[in-house]
């Protein structure tokens, strides 16, 4: 399984884990990180991905500035009509610490996929695999051939098979989707929500006075 090999070349890097915290965050944990230096554990998992699709000849990989931060991979498929993707490290900047983290970059046009982790605070710790897991998530989506991008009605949406959102934009969209990267594989169904598929905003009588 393709998650199995990711998982035992992270596993092989020793990164370090932790536990969802027990307890709800505390208005003082916002802003502030006790251990930023552990998140390099996103680093370590960018890497397993880089090295599973390498061996399984599935695309040519790039490394380039490895440091702390400042690192790239590029993964460009080798199969025609895919998606390359861009990994393109930087750090969450606190009073107390800098914390990595990995921009998702996807196309020639390098959209963006998403940024992990989506905060490195006190208060937004999840546990480790839950950030494992959200940056799973974006990657096996373009590797699947599943993750769009696409305008629709003002809107500009992200779709994949495990979930959906979209934002509105006034900006030119340029829709993004790709094939799988592996021959004969067969791709997960993005998650599409469309305008005409959600309740009307405002709902009515939002505005009524009461």
């Amino acid at each position: 399984m393709l998650l199995d090999d990711v998982e035992a070349a992270h596993r092989a890097q020793d990164p370090p884990s932790w536990p969802a915290p027990d307890d709800d965050p505390r208005d003082e944990d916002y802003g502030v990180f006790a251990d930023p230096g552990r998140f390099r554990m996103i680093i370590d998992r960018c890497r397993a991905w880089a090295r599973v699709l390498e061996e399984r000849g599935w695309a040519d990989v790039t490394r380039g500035r490895m440091g702390e931060e400042d690192w790239l991979i590029t993964l460009r498929p080798r199969r025609e009509g895919a998606l390359a993707l861009r990994l393109q490290g930087a750090a969450w900047i606190f009073p107390d610490g800098r914390a990595p983290m990995v921009e998702v970059l996807v196309g020639e046009i390098r959209s963006r996929v998403g940024v992990h982790p989506d905060c490195a605070c006190d208060a937004c710790d999840w546990g480790s695999a839950a950030f494992i897991d959200s940056l799973d998530q974006d990657i096996f989506s373009v590797v699947d051939g599943s993750f769009r991008i696409i305008r629709k009605d003002g809107m500009r949406w992200t779709e994949t098979s495990f979930g959906a959102g979209g934002t509105a934009t006034r900006e030119t969209v340029r829709e993004v989707h790709g094939v799988s990267w592996a021959d004969h594989w067969e791709s997960r169904t993005p998650f599409s929500v469309a305008r005409r598929d959600l309740p009307p905003w405002p709902p009515a009588g939002f505005d009524d006075g009461p």
